[in-house]
């Protein structure tokens, strides 16, 4: 379930507005492009189609559910944020030079830490600690995913 909430919770930060794109796209016209020629014209994409808003339960959810990534470590956070975004466990393995086994034992216990937060009974407000201690794989510079722990 937790896995599920991740995944809309993404999918609804896809879907919001981006406020800052008019001024990072600079002075533009209302009109449409110009079609200079029929090859052109042919070679044109079809119609974009845009994700509908969110709702606003699914923003209010994505609130809970970024406060549950405070429960995780940096390299927890990012390997769950990674794969509930859509970025398939082959690739983000690649990225972060581990197995594919090992980012999905990763993502298994990161949803561990947050499932078993959620069962605390409300009278104990104590956060559990994250399972993953050590990085064993090799950190990719640049990649941003995970960091080398000594």
């Amino acid at each position: 379930m937790v896995e599920d909430w991740l995944a809309e919770a993404a999918d609804t930060l896809r879907r919001l507005p981006d406020g800052e794109a008019k001024f990072r796209l600079g002075p533009r016209s209302a009109w449409p492009d110009v079609v200079r020629d029929a090859v052109t014209a042919q070679d044109a994409d079809g119609p974009k189609v845009r994700l509908g808003p969110p709702s606003p339960g699914a923003i209010d959810r994505l609130e809970q559910v970024i406060s549950w990534l405070a429960l995780l470590t940096e390299a927890q956070r990012r390997i769950a944020w990674a794969l509930a975004s859509g970025i398939p466990v082959a690739k983000l393995a690649r990225l972060i030079g581990c197995h594919r086994n090992t980012v999905a034992n990763r993502q298994a216990a990161a949803l561990r830490v947050i499932a078993g937060h959620l069962n605390l009974p409300p009278a104990q407000g104590a956060t559990p600690q994250g399972v993953m201690t050590k990085m064993s794989c090799r950190g990719v510079a640049g990649a941003g995913v995970v960091s080398r722990a000594r």
